[in-house]
């Protein structure tokens, strides 16, 4: 049976909100630099979040990115805008046909997909942070699990998928720890607006997220989250950078986050199931979200 591709979602805003920002510190001992004399105001980052189709990202020479958002960070409203494109939307990817944008990863990796996303929404991102789903269910489990309200029963098994899968989770509010959070993130068949459903699931699932980790006991394993992010990312993004912006945006909340999905319409062209992004809308919805 052939696999289906796996779904997570690529939490990583949280981690360098609140990670980095209770070890900034450390950054800036090795730096020699005061913490207190950081130039905090203004510092803005806008960056592309994937979550690939692999056991390990830093080694993915057949994935596809399952999970594709950009990201701004407004260093002075401290809000965060995020946009969640739908992996099967319509886009020309340079060197190849119109297709899914998600095989644009297994095309150039992290470097073509950028390009793709760029093209498509007329962007001029830099950054990007790609991890595998080890980095999701590592940090999950780290901080005790997360609870979210599963919308529908999700059953599953695929012995032949990379790792063999084996999804069985029932509808309702539970705390998911690592492996069954990967599941939940990872399953696509059964809802009722297909793909859409399931970035609905992804979004709930990093609210979710940010919530447990703004708890105390969850802060104080900043150093660990950190771990996460080092082993099982790939990123452009400077450090320093990074910590800067960790510092500024230490006091967000979820009512800080906005998350959105790509205005379009499903369609099928020549059989296939394709998201077809409407330009107008997009951009529309990339000015109210201060993208550039």
């Amino acid at each position: 049976m052939k696999s289906f591709f796996k779904a997570f979602i690529t939490t990583i805003i949280v981690i360098l909100i609140l990670a980095l920002a209770g070890i900034a510190g450390y950054f800036y001992f090795i730096g020699n630099e005061d913490i207190n004399k950081v130039d905090q105001g203004g510092e803005d980052l806008q960056f592309l979040m994937l979550g690939v189709d692999s056991l390990d990202s830093k080694k993915a020479d057949n994935a596809r990115s399952d999970t594709i958002m950009i990201v701004n960070v407004d260093g002075e409203s401290k809000k965060v805008n995020i946009i969640s494109i739908p992996r099967d939307t319509y886009t020309k990817i340079k060197g190849y046909k119109k297709t899914k944008i998600n095989h644009s990863f297994k095309y150039g990796g992290s470097e073509l997909t950028l390009d793709t996303v760029n093209n498509l929404l007329g962007t001029n991102i830099k950054y990007y942070v790609t991890v595998d789903y080890r980095f999701v269910e590592d940090v999950v489990n780290k901080i005790g699990g997360v609870t979210v309200d599963v919308p529908i029963d999700m059953k599953y098994e695929d012995p032949t998928a990379d790792p063999p899968l084996k999804i069985d989770i029932r509808e309702g509010t539970q705390t998911l720890k690592g492996y069954d959070a990967i599941g939940f993130l990872r399953f696509r068949k059964g809802y009722k607006d297909a793909d859409l459903g399931r970035v609905k699931a992804q979004q709930q699932f990093m609210s979710a997220l940010l919530s447990k980790m703004k708890e105390p006991k969850t802060l104080i394993k900043s150093p660990l989250l950190l771990g996460s992010y080092i082993n099982y990312s790939e990123n452009n993004i400077p450090v320093k950078k990074l910590v800067k912006i960790a510092i500024n945006m230490r006091g967000i909340g979820t009512e800080d986050i906005t998350t959105n999905t790509l205005p379009g319409t499903p369609k099928y062209i020549g059989g296939v199931s394709y998201f077809i992004p409407n330009e107008n809308k997009i951009k529309v919805m990339l000015l109210e979200n201060n993208f550039k």
